[in-house]
């Protein structure tokens, strides 16, 4: 993926269900940031010069992300999110990564399901706390909420 890629993958995130976007952290400044820092991980599916799919991966020296994989709806099904997932994990095992987390909200039982065909595992012992750090932060000593941090009981389909 490369700058010149990124606000077509603004745009796909914004069209694809279930995809959680963050205004502090999905948009271009910041994805350009991001891509400068973790070259050579993320990857673009194209079709005839349009951007079909997309995945947003880096690493933080001990462990790899997956924070983005999007495909068009009309381009589903063509294993291009397992392709493009390919290619990312081998540019983690190339730079020394052992392990990649992806986030998937609790409710995205497409993604769920997609996550488990590759080879994910659900981690039952973990929940994400996100602090805000931003300009736009809570006061210190005060929380936001980004929603309840439930245990759903729900199982991967």
């Amino acid at each position: 993926m490369a700058r010149a890629d990124v606000i077509a993958c603004l745009e796909l995130w914004k069209e694809t269900e279930a995809l959680v976007m963050r205004i502090a952290a999905d948009n271009q400044a910041c994805v350009n940031n991001f891509l400068d820092r973790n070259q050579g991980l993320s990857f673009v599916a194209e079709l005839e010069g349009e951007l079909i799919g997309n995945i947003l991966c880096g690493h933080d020296g001990r462990c790899g992300y997956v924070y983005h994989l999007a495909v068009s709806q009309r381009s589903r099904r063509e294993g291009l999110a397992s392709a493009m997932l390919a290619s990312s994990i081998e540019a983690l095992r190339k730079q020394g990564i052992a392990q990649c987390h992806t986030f998937v909200a609790f409710r995205n039982l497409t993604a769920l399901k997609f996550w488990r065909s590759v080879g994910g595992n659900l981690r039952p012992d973990l929940r994400i706390a996100t602090v805000d750090v931003g300009e736009h932060a809570a006061p210190a000593g005060q929380a936001w909420s980004h929603g309840p941090m439930l245990d759903t009981g729900a199982s991967i389909p």
